[in-house]
């Protein structure tokens, strides 16, 4: 773990990682793939009690606290929203409690995502963003 990236560093490699391409046909492309490249999630957990409320596409995030950390897995109907919440399991998985909820996901904004998606897909980010938070928060004391 001491060797893992703050979340501000993992949060400015997103920012240059989006800032690579030219336009934002490539960066939908990019959100895609990442999207493509999350392991799918087994169907068990495609469960209510996992489905992240406020999103229009269905959306599970997994949680499970080991060794101090919160590790997510996650899902979606979308593929456009699976690369969107790909991105944030890469912002927050394997953190510690106290970090996830010190840690907005300003990357939303900074990237452009925010103003060219569509208002119903950044708020079901937002929403997810909100639900790792609520895990986070129910492990901190664990």
């Amino acid at each position: 773990m001491e060797n893992q990236p703050t979340t501000t560093e993992v949060q400015d490699e997103i920012v240059d990682d989006f800032s690579l391409f030219e336009d934002w046909a490539e960066r939908y492309r990019y959100v895609i793939e990442l999207g493509q490249k999350l392991a799918p999630l087994l169907e068990e957990y495609k469960i209510d009690a996992y489905k992240v409320k406020g999103c229009q596409s269905q959306v599970w995030i997994v949680p499970e606290f080991k060794d101090g950390v919160v590790n997510l897995t996650a899902d979606s109907d979308a593929p456009t929203v699976k690369g969107l919440i790909a991105l944030l399991l890469r912002l927050y998985s394997g953190r510690r409690p106290a970090e996830i909820a010190a840690t907005e996901p300003d990357f939303i904004d900074r990237t452009g995502l925010a103003e060219n998606l569509s208002m119903l897909r950044v708020n079901g980010m937002r929403a997810s963003a909100k639900q790792i938070k609520k895990y986070a928060a129910a492990f901190e004391n664990a």
